[in-house]
């Protein structure tokens, strides 16, 4: 019932193992680290009303069942600042989960890419490994083999080799090429060995980072499908907080004024309505407020609320207007469908109409199909059409108090109803325009 509206060799791949792998580290985290700085933002500095690159709440959860004109308003009530934070808390929770999810994608692609590398280098330096081991049995065969050749097969000793050269200078040159020669292979054998140990710390750096790299791996997968998981509860909350503050909304307070916002609402469709209709009249939503405070508090009298579609959650009914002291005497015009009482008539609804004027004025202003004085938006309309009929021209305080009094014959009743409704245009009239 709401108001309807709008390869290089082997032997040489040492060293260049070592540095390609270093270089995919530091892009790995020069890139991932900026990233997640970000997971450190505020709530308050990500989404708070104070920044500026929010949008506002009026346009983040629209309500064309409103009057546009309440959209811009400061609102006031604890249910409303509750939603709001509701919603607030909501999207930024959705926000890091969705752009923690994009990092989690580049991290692991980063990850992977690196993994690729480190295994490849393992690869690669196993192969080295192999020659390094290869090379060193065959240094190593070498010097065995020299050291036979020396002793045991020839069973030439130095002496030997000095007695048998022609003169002693040749023999000292054939024991310096014997002793270099050995020293050659002595040499090539210790540097293989040194190699080997080089790659055999090369290997086991690698396999640790291979393996430091496949749980990073894991852990991002899992985190991945986790927070996809979450997503959907995320959106949900997103939903829930969303309906929580266009109810909060509803339910709010006007700062410095004690109007809800679905009876701002009510009066202002009525001003909308009737400057369509009856323009000449000169009608305003203020001067309406102003009878909605006397009569109900604008359908909140007794702690009762209005609810999104303009009905009182309980129903306003009036004292029986049975001719007792200071009451009119009216004798049941509705057969108590309106008023509960089948005897006597009884003022109904936020702006208390009596039955029999009901049926006779009662209208329906928020295009239902019903006209129910229940309802604050078909009672706003018809009071406003009412206040014209009594007066004609609105325009004036005259004109307004001539119709106040038609409405209720007392003069109290008149002062009342105006001060509020002058009271209202003064705080509130400007901020709507």
């Amino acid at each position: 019932m709401t108001p309807t509206s709008r390869s290089p060799s082997r032997n040489n791949l040492a060293p260049n193992v070592a540095s390609r792998r270093h270089r995919r580290v530091g892009v790995l985290v020069v890139v991932v680290a900026p990233l997640l700085a970000g997971m450190f933002l505020s709530s308050h500095g990500a989404l708070g009303r104070d920044d500026a690159s929010v949008e506002p709440i009026g346009s983040l959860v629209p309500d064309e069942s409103l009057d546009p004109r309440i959209l811009s308003l400061e609102l006031d009530g604890t249910r409303w600042h509750s939603a709001v934070t509701e919603l607030d808390a909501a999207l930024f929770e959705n926000r890091a989960l969705e752009r923690g999810l994009e990092r989690a994608h580049l991290e692991l692609a980063d990850v992977r890419s690196d993994l690729k590398l480190v295994v490849g280098d393992h690869g690669d330096a196993k192969l080295v490994s192999l020659d390094l081991d290869a090379n060193i049995a065959d240094a190593h065969a070498v010097l065995e083999a020299s050291a036979v050749a020396r002793f045991v097969r020839t069973g030439e000793t130095e002496s030997d080799i000095l007695a048998s050269a022609d003169n002693a200078t040749e023999g000292s040159r054939r024991l310096q090429l014997s002793a270099e020669a050995h020293d050659v292979q002595m040499k090539r054998w210790r540097d293989l060995i040194a190699r080997s140990e080089q790659m055999s710390g090369e290997l086991s750096e690698l396999g640790g980072r291979r393996l430091e790299l496949r749980a990073r791996e894991q852990a991002l997968v899992a985190h991945i499908i986790s927070t996809k998981a979450t997503l959907p509860r995320s959106e949900g909350r997103i939903a829930n907080a969303i309906e929580a503050v266009r109810d909060g909304r509803r339910q709010a307070a006007i700062p410095d004024t004690d109007i809800p916002v679905t009876a701002l609402d009510a009066y202002l469709n009525a001003e909308v309505l009737l400057g369509e209709t009856e323009p000449e009249c000169g009608i305003e939503w203020w001067m309406i407020a102003g009878i909605g405070r006397i009569e109900s508090r604008h359908g909140q009298l007794g702690g009762r609320r209005l609810t999104a579609n303009g009905e009182t959650s309980t129903y306003i009914i009036g004292i029986a207007l049975d001719g007792g002291p200071n009451v009119r005497a009216i004798v049941d015009t509705d057969g108590g469908g309106l008023d509960g009482d089948p005897v006597w008539d009884r003022a109904v609804g936020p702006m208390q109409f009596i039955p029999e004027t009901w049926s006779i004025r009662g209208r329906d202003g928020n295009n239902d199909g019903v006209a129910d004085p229940h309802n604050i938006y078909d009672a706003a309309y018809t009071t406003g059409r009412y206040l014209c009929r009594l007066s004609g021209d609105l325009t004036t305080a005259a004109g307004r108090e001539h119709a106040y009094f038609g409405y209720n014959t007392s003069d109290a009743y008149v002062a009342d109803v105006s001060g509020h409704a002058d009271r209202y245009r003064e705080v509130l009239d400007i901020r709507l325009r």
